[in-house]
């Protein structure tokens, strides 16, 4: 019987300025300097890059923005995952880091927008109980890790929510 490939460690925590050049790494030309304005905004507050690491490796990221100022407020941002680390639990464990963290800071919910031209994305959101709530919005698309030519110039996002409280 052939011995199983070992499976890599999954951890997630909060970005840290020392991160940055290991972020900076994924960006596209639409998205050069996005990596150190969202740490710049995590250090004003109310805005959390969080990364996931696969064996000490960053290998995908996601934000909390629980600003006034977003109508969706806490909302769960950017979610991304390397591919070749996709498929090993990185984007299961990077929500529910996010989710946990919207709780402590006593939301009762989060959402989400998603494009339709991320299929993959949302079969994950429903597999972890985000519901659609009917709204949609316009929003820039910018796809980190994906290349430089995904989305449409004007695409319209579904909006996901997911209680925090029914767990």
């Amino acid at each position: 019987m052939p011995a199983q490939e070992p499976q890599p460690q999954v951890t997630v925590r909060l970005a840290t300025a020392e991160d940055r050049e290991a972020l900076e790494a994924n960006e596209t030309t639409k998205t050069t300097g996005l990596t150190a304005r969202y740490l710049e905004m995590q250090d004003e507050g109310d805005f959390y890059v969080v990364v996931g690491l696969l064996d000490d490796e960053i290998r995908g990221r996601v934000i909390l923005d629980c600003r006034h100022s977003n109508e969706l407020a806490p909302e769960m941002k950017l979610l991304w995952v390397v591919p070749d680390a996709r498929r090993q639990g990185l984007g299961v464990a990077l929500t529910s880091y996010l989710e946990k963290l919207a709780a402590e800071l006593g939301h009762d919910a989060i959402f989400l927008g998603v494009t339709p031209d991320n299929p993959a994305a949302i079969p994950l959101y429903i597999s972890l109980d985000y519901t659609p709530t009917g709204a949609h919005r316009s929003a820039v698309n910018l796809s980190v890790i994906d290349g430089e030519n995904g989305g449409t110039d004007e695409p319209t996002e579904a909006i996901y929510r997911k209680s925090l409280k029914l767990r």
